[in-house]
């Protein structure tokens, strides 16, 4: 090969050699959208896990209700049971009948009061003597107070002299229990569905009323969850000590069930007023009371927390 041909066949070589390289540096590499292979953690985080999560989530039909899971109140509140329930009988704070639950609140921490919310954390306390709430049904309990809508026309100290009597004291009193029944005093319920009404009766004459819906915002206020404690008593007046034992958590009260127990004979109405000497009225307060035995009958959820 003569030298002309050989350095000409190298000019060549180099010339596409620069001009290869040229192109591939002006070349742009095209972007695709992710695929599996090559973000498989990214789609599993986009497609999946919503799934997983549908499925840790039960399916529940129509006529299905989910279970009450035990509160953050209740929680709290057997954290200090459980304390107070290992010192065994403890001496009572305070003598007769309200005794058993002054001490346990006392004991608890829980200031008294008279508001119309529950003691602990919201969550009302019962506490009461001998075994659990299998007792008597001549055991009553104070559920609220809550007066009626009066439509008899008349002031409240002139409905003592007119549906009471005369006491022992010699002063004008009207104390009496109200219930399905009517009672010696000529007082009994009348529930009108029609209406949503629970009817106070005198003598076949409607003199006040209790909306439903009253019944169940007081129901809720007092009672949207209650414990109900039992203690074993031992003896009397300021030697009675209590050990206490028992828990009974209750929740999800319902005004159907208040009615229906009323129409049972389990839910009374205790009226409580007198005319002090002056002529000025006393009223305790009208105050609903139930049967110890049905407390359980008035909520959704009643579960024995502590033996």
């Amino acid at each position: 090969m003569s030298a002309c041909r050989y350095w000409k066949a190298i000019y060549l070589s180099v010339l596409l050699v620069i001009v290869a390289g040229c192109r591939e540096s002006a070349r742009v590499p095209s972007v695709s959208p992710p695929t599996s292979e090559s973000h498989p953690t990214l789609v599993q985080v986009e497609t999946k896990e919503p799934q997983a999560k549908l499925d840790q989530t039960p399916s529940i039909s129509s006529d299905q209700k989910p279970e009450a899971t035990e509160s953050e109140a209740l929680a709290a509140f057997l954290m200090k049971f459980d304390l107070l329930s290992k010192q065994g009988f403890v001496p009572t704070l305070r003598r007769g009948s309200t005794g058993v639950g002054y001490t346990l609140e006392t004991m608890l921490g829980v200031p008294e009061n008279n508001s119309p919310g529950g003691d602990f954390m919201g969550m009302e306390l019962k506490a009461f003597r001998d075994d659990d709430l299998h007792m008597d049904d001549a055991e009553k309990m104070n559920l609220f107070l809550k007066e009626p809508q009066w439509v008899d026309g008349l002031v409240g100290k002139q409905r003592v002299p007119k549906y009471g009597y005369v006491d022992e004291n010699g002063r004008p009193a009207l104390y009496s229990t109200v219930t399905i029944k009517e009672s010696s005093h000529g007082f009994v319920f009348r529930v009108d569905f029609e209406s949503q009404r629970l009817w106070l009766v005198k003598d076949g004459k409607d003199i006040a009323f209790w909306n439903f819906l009253t019944l169940e915002r007081r129901l809720i206020e007092k009672h949207s969850e209650a414990v109900f404690v039992s203690a074993h008593a031992h003896g009397a007046g300021k030697n009675e000590r209590f050990r206490y034992y028992g828990v009974t958590w209750c929740a999800e009260p319902s005004v159907d069930s208040f009615v229906r127990l009323v129409e049972a004979g389990a839910v009374m109405l205790e009226l409580r007023m007198h005319l002090k000497p002056n002529g000025s009225l006393r009223n305790h307060g009208s105050a609903f009371r139930i049967k110890q035995n049905r407390i359980p009958d008035l909520y959704r959820v009643s579960r024995q927390v502590r033996p």
